[in-house]
C-alpha cells in the first residue's frame, strides 16, 4: 500500500526530522551550528516562515510557515544540505537522515501554541538544560528578547497571540511555556479578549 502523501497546502506546520539509527542526527555544537547555518539558508531561498525550532543530539523540531507547495521544497533542501555537510566533517557517506521528516499541519491558535510549548521545553524534556530560555539550540530565548541569535525567527505570530503590548505579550507567553508540563493551560496566559467564550 502506497504512503499517505504529506500535506502540501499554505499553513504552519510542526516538522521534525531525525538520524539513521545508532547515529547521533547532531554529534556536537559544531553539527548544530552548521544545521542552523543551513535552517537560514533555506529560508532565504524558499518561501517559508520559521516560527520556533530546537535542535536536539538525535533530531530536531521546527514550526513553519509555509506558502502552498513549498514545503517538499523547503524540508528537502535543509536535510539533504545538512546531511550532506555532516557527512563530509564526520567522513561518511551514505544516509544521514532516518526515514521522511514528519510534517503535521496546525490547524488553529490553540494547536499552534500547544506545539509552539512543546517545541520551546523540549530541551528541558530532554535533560538539556533546567529553563527553556537556557537552551543555546532553541529559538524560544530569541522569541522572549533575551537572546538575538537567531535573528531569521519571526516571533510575531506567536506574541500576536498573547495580545499587546509586547512587553506583556511576553510576559504571558513566558507564563505559558515556563511553568512545569501539566500545570500550564493555555486559558489562563492569553489575553482575556482572546479567550474562547
Amino acid at each position: 500500500m502506497p504512503r499517505k502523501p504529506r500535506p502540501t497546502h499554505a499553513g504552519l506546520y510542526h516538522v521534525a526530522s531525525g538520524a539513521t539509527r545508532p547515529d547521533p542526527f547532531f554529534r556536537d555544537a559544531v553539527d548544530r551550528g552548521i544545521f542552523v547555518v543551513e535552517l537560514a539558508a533555506m529560508l532565504a531561498r524558499e518561501d517559508v516562515v520559521c516560527l520556533a525550532f530546537c535542535v536536539l543530539t538525535t533530531h530536531y523540531h521546527a514550526i513553519l510557515d509555509a506558502a502552498g507547495g513549498a514545503l517538499p521544497s523547503a524540508m528537502h533542501r535543509l536535510n539533504w544540505h545538512y546531511a550532506r555537510a555532516a557527512n563530509r566533517r564526520h567522513g561518511r557517506l551514505g544516509h544521514a537522515v532516518g526515514g521522511r521528516y514528519m510534517a503535521v499541519p496546525l490547524e488553529d491558535d490553540s494547536h499552534f501554541l500547544t506545539c509552539f510549548r512543546y517545541v520551546a521545553r523540549n530541551s528541558v524534556e530532554a535533560g538539556e538544560c533546567d529553563r527553556p530560555q537556557d537552551s543555546r539550540w532553541s529559538s524560544y530565548a530569541t522569541t522572549i528578547g533575551l537572546r538575538n541569535d537567531y535573528s531569521f525567527i519571526d516571533a510575531s505570530r506567536v506574541l500576536g497571540c498573547f495580545g499587546r503590548p509586547r512587553r506583556i505579550a511576553i510576559e504571558r507567553l513566558r507564563g505559558f511555556v515556563e511553568a512545569p508540563t501539566g500545570s500550564s493551560t493555555l486559558a489562563a496566559w492569553r489575553e482575556p479578549a482572546a479567550r474562547p467564550a
